[in-house]
C-alpha cells in the first residue's frame, strides 16, 4: 500500500468516510492502513482517530482518547449512525416530532375563554385604531353596558317619580268621594 494510486484510494476513502458514505469493508481497510509504521505526513492527523475507531471493534470501549476528542470527529461519526436507523425508526421519529409539533401549536395558540364566543366578529375603535382582539374587546363592552343599564336605571326612576307625581296631580285636582268617579281614575292611572 506505499504505491501513490493507493495513497489516493485511500485519501477518496478518507473523504467518503467523513461524509459517511463508506462500507464496512472499506473502513476496515482504513482501519488497517493506519496501522502501517509508514504512513504519509498529510495524513498522519487521521491516525489517532481511525485507530479509535479500530479499538472500538476491538474492546468496545466507548471513551474517546482527549487528543481526537475533535467536534469534527464526532460530527462525522453522528451521520454514520444516523444512516444506519431502519424505516420503522425514522416513521417513529417523524411520529414524535409530528406530536410534539401539534402539542406546541396547540398551547401556543392564546386561547378565549368561553363567555367570549358570543362576542366573536366585534371590534372597538380606539384613537382611530380598529381593535378585534376579544380580551381587550369584551370588557370594553361590559362596561359599555353597565353605564347604559345604570342609565336607564335612572331613567325608569325618573319615570316613576314623575308617574306618581302626575298621579297625585290627577287625584289632587278630582273629587274623589263619588266612589264611581274614583274608580274610574284609578282604573285609567294603572296601565
Amino acid at each position: 500500500m506505499t504505491q501513490p494510486t493507493d495513497h489516493r484510494h485511500i485519501r477518496t476513502t478518507i473523504a467518503r468516510f467523513l461524509d459517511g458514505e463508506t462500507s464496512v469493508a472499506e473502513e476496515k481497510e482504513l482501519y488497517d492502513f493506519f496501522r502501517l509504521p509508514d504512513i504519509p505526513a498529510d495524513l498522519k492527523q487521521y491516525q489517532p482517530m481511525f485507530n479509535w475507531y479500530a479499538s472500538l471493534g476491538e474492546s468496545h470501549d466507548e471513551a474517546a482518547p482527549a487528543d481526537i476528542a475533535g467536534t469534527e470527529n464526532r460530527a462525522s461519526a453522528s451521520r454514520v449512525r444516523l444512516l444506519e436507523l431502519r424505516p420503522w425508526q425514522w416513521m417513529g421519529i417523524a411520529a414524535m416530532l409530528a406530536l410534539l409539533l401539534s402539542v406546541g401549536f396547540i398551547f401556543r395558540s392564546p386561547s378565549i375563554p368561553e363567555e367570549y364566543l358570543a362576542y366573536e366578529g366585534s371590534y372597538i375603535i380606539r384613537d382611530g385604531k380598529k381593535i378585534t382582539d376579544l380580551r381587550i374587546v369584551v370588557p370594553e363592552i361590559e362596561r359599555t353596558q353597565q353605564l347604559v343599564n345604570e342609565s336607564l336605571g335612572e331613567i325608569d326612576m325618573s319615570l316613576r317619580t314623575a308617574d306618581s307625581a302626575f298621579d297625585d296631580a290627577v287625584l289632587a285636582d278630582e273629587d274623589l268621594s263619588d266612589p264611581m268617579v274614583k274608580d274610574l281614575i284609578l282604573s285609567t292611572l294603572e296601565y
